[in-house]
Formats: C-alpha cells, structure tokens, sequence
C-alpha cells in the first residue's frame, strides 16, 4: 500500500469520527434547556417519593437510600448513553483502521524482508560465481605462462631459438592441437584460448600474434549474467574485441581465421582483412607452410626486430 494511501486512512477515519462526534453529539445535546427543565421536574418528583417515606428512622433511611440511588442509577444511565453514542463509535472506528493498518504494514515489512533476503542471496551468489569465474581464468593464464616457459626450456634444450607465442583464439581444441607442432617446429608456440578469456591472457601474457577464429559459439553462462557487461567471463564481439587489442597496442599482429575465407583470391582476403581491422586473414583449415612464411613476413618488421631479438613480446 502506498503511502499516499495510508495517509488518506487515517486522516479519513479520523475526520469521519470528527464528524460523527459532531453530529450525534448535537442531536444527543441540543435539548441542554429541555433536559434542564426534565431535571428540575424530576427532582420534584424525587422529593415527594422522599417525603412519601413513613415509619420508623431505619424505615425511613432505607426508603430514602432507594429511591436516591435509583435516581443515580437514571441519571448515569441517561447521560452514559448520550456519551456512548456520540464517542463510542469514532474511537472504534479510528482504532479498527489503525489496528488494520498496521497488520498491513507488518505483512508488507514481512515481505520486504523477504525481498530483502532474496536479494542478498542472489548477490552473495552472483559473487560466487565471479569468484569462480575469475578463479578459472587466473587458472587458465598460469597454465597458458607454464606451457610458455615449457616451450622455452625445450627450445633452450634443443638450441634452438626462442619461440614466438602465437595466441590462437578458437574454441576448437582439436584444430588447435593439430597445428601446434608443426608450428613449434616453426618457432611459434601456439596456445589456445576462446573470446571469452582473450583480454586477461593478453594482459597476463605477451603474445607476438593473434589469430582468431571468427565465428563462436555462445559459453555457458549463468542466464543471470548473460546479459551482464561486468560479468568477467561474458564474451565481448569478435570485432570490439579485435578493436580494444588493437588500441592496447598498435603493433599487435591479428589474423582472422575461418572456412569462409577458403577460395578467395588474394585481393578478397585484404578486403576482408580491413573489414574486420585484421592484418591478414587465412582460411580454415590453413596450410602449415604458407601460414609460417605469413607470419615470418609479419613479423619481419622495423617495429619487431627489437621485440623478437629481446623475447619480450607484446
């Protein structure tokens, strides 16, 4: 109930027990002359009973006690009535309406308690799940450093130069396995992650290109932070997403990756490329070979000399 609405109760049913008290008052009243003149007959009446009173003292006194307390119990009688007619209603009526008003107001406390706590519980849930989200991702990034620093050790190892990372933004594991190697052998070191945890593995981790994949299924996500912006886990679009790392660094290498660019001539896959503000697009699945000489040609730069010579990475 508003509160507009409670006000209006209680001035209302206190202005209808004004006016009743009012009204009836003024018609229970209004004969103060009339009475006056009922009370003087009345009193005269009492007196002759008195006097009427014979016998002994004790006789006479027990005669006189009666009918003087007879003539109380009239007169209380008489004016108790008027009194409870002209009060007795409007007192009723205003605490009837303000004993229900305050049952009405225990329910909806009663219910904004419970809101209360609905709330409170789907907050302590919804921090649960960014916990578990932000866990998983801090998960995800120390393995991505370990497998980094695995892939160095063994280039180390075998003498070879220090590889390259190469963050692969897929979901298909598969694919991302089965190039891999061949690219290792190359002096790429691939490592695979999704759109959904693309940023933190590139603030995390130092990547010298990024191929993408362009098309994504939708993650599973709590439908309660499906359409959240905070959410960490909420995927972004591939295109803000190839947006935001080109303004985090100019120099980053991005190459678009799908089955839509197979059969291309060279002219559509740079149309292609600047549509989707990428470098260079391959199609998918992508010759080992020609995907190897692209990225030494990407990486054969003025701008990246001195980030491949220093291993530190974008």
């Amino acid at each position: 109930m508003k509160p507009r609405t409670k006000r209006i109760i209680r001035w209302g049913s206190a202005g209808v027990g004004v006016l009743w008290m009012g009204i009836v008052g003024w018609t229970e009243f209004n004969d103060i002359g009339v009475t006056s003149v009922a009370s003087n007959y009345r009193e005269q009446q009492i007196q002759k009973q008195l006097a009427d009173c014979k016998g002994s003292f004790k006789k006479r006194y027990d005669c006189k006690s009666a009918i003087l307390r007879a003539a109380g119990r009239d007169s209380f009688n008489y004016w108790g009535k008027k009194y409870a007619i002209t009060f007795a209603p409007a007192i009723l009526l205003y605490v009837a309406f303000h004993l229900w008003l305050r049952r009405v107001e225990w329910a909806e406390e009663k219910e904004r308690r419970r809101v209360r706590l609905i709330r409170i519980e789907k907050l302590r849930q919804k921090k649960s799940r960014f916990a578990k989200e932000e866990g998983r991702q801090r998960t995800l990034t120390a393995k991505r450093r370990q497998a980094i620093k695995q892939a160095e050790k063994d280039a180390a190892r075998e003498e070879k130069k220090r590889p390259l990372n190469v963050m692969m933004v897929s979901q298909d594991k598969e694919f991302v396995s089965s190039i891999s190697e061949p690219l290792l052998e190359g002096g790429y070191n691939v490592i695979q992650t999704d759109l959904r945890d693309v940023f933190l593995g590139y603030k995390e981790i130092g990547w010298h290109i990024i191929v993408t994949d362009t098309n994504f299924k939708r993650p599973k996500i709590h439908p309660e932070d499906r359409n959240d912006p905070d959410f960490p886990g909420h995927p972004k679009p591939l295109q803000d997403t190839v947006d935001e790392l080109k303004k985090r660094k100019e120099n980053v290498r991005i190459i678009g990756c799908s089955a839509d660019f197979v059969g291309m001539s060279e002219d559509e896959k740079d149309e292609a490329a600047i549509e989707m503000a990428a470098d260079a697009v391959i199609p998918k699945p992508f010759d080992v070979e020609e995907t190897l000489e692209l990225f030494d040609e990407l990486m054969a730069t003025d701008d990246y000399d001195e980030v491949v010579d220093d291993g530190a990475g974008i």
